[in-house]
């Protein structure tokens, strides 16, 4: 077996593993966990509906898209301005956009958020995917410090592995940069 391949995979596996995800987070300290309380069902989301309303808080960042999956809505947010290079703390750019969806995300407490972040492929791969990580947990951080509950959100990032351009130039790895953000309902 050749280790140059096995080891950056393993590697990235573990990384992967340490991400944040929402069985990550602590209870809320009065919440009761009762096999005896009643459930009730979230509602059905319109996700056309949802898209178009988020399509219309982000219209003022053309790079940003809004795209219907099967089971939700993927939202692509560049990063090229909202991170400093090798750094996860949020910029202004970045966080006008996420100011821009809160008051949506808000208003449907039964989707489910998820966010991943993603880089270039300039630097390590291995430090690519820690960057990406830091990244998503940092937007999941913004995010709930703007009282979205963190129950319903984790964060994961995918490093160089999955880039939508060329990385062979500054546009593509412009492109490649970037949080995407998936919302489903919750189950």
């Amino acid at each position: 077996m050749n280790r140059s391949i096995l080891l950056p995979a393993c590697l990235a596996l573990f990384v992967s593993a340490c991400a944040t995800t929402q069985s990550d987070a602590p209870p809320p300290e009065n919440e009761q966990t009762s096999q005896h309380a009643p459930q009730h069902a979230a509602p059905a989301t319109d996700w056309e509906a949802l898209r178009g309303t988020l399509s219309s808080a982000l219209q003022a960042i053309p790079e940003a898209e809004v795209r219907t999956n099967p089971d939700g809505l993927q939202l692509r947010l560049p990063v090229t301005k909202g991170f400093e290079s090798g750094k996860s703390a949020p910029r202004p750019a970045l966080t006008r956009m996420l100011d821009a969806l809160v008051p949506t995300l808000a208003e449907h407490p039964h989707v489910a958020i998820e966010i991943i972040g993603h880089t270039d492929s300039i630097g390590s791969e291995m430090s690519n995917l820690k960057l990406s990580i830091s990244r998503a947990e940092a937007v999941m951080e913004y995010l709930r410090k703007q009282n979205l509950g963190l129950e319903r959100m984790s964060a994961d990032g995918k490093g160089e592995l999955e880039p939508i351009a060329n990385n062979g130039n500054e546009t593509g790895r412009a492109r490649n940069r970037r949080v995407e953000i998936y919302l489903r309902d919750m189950p």
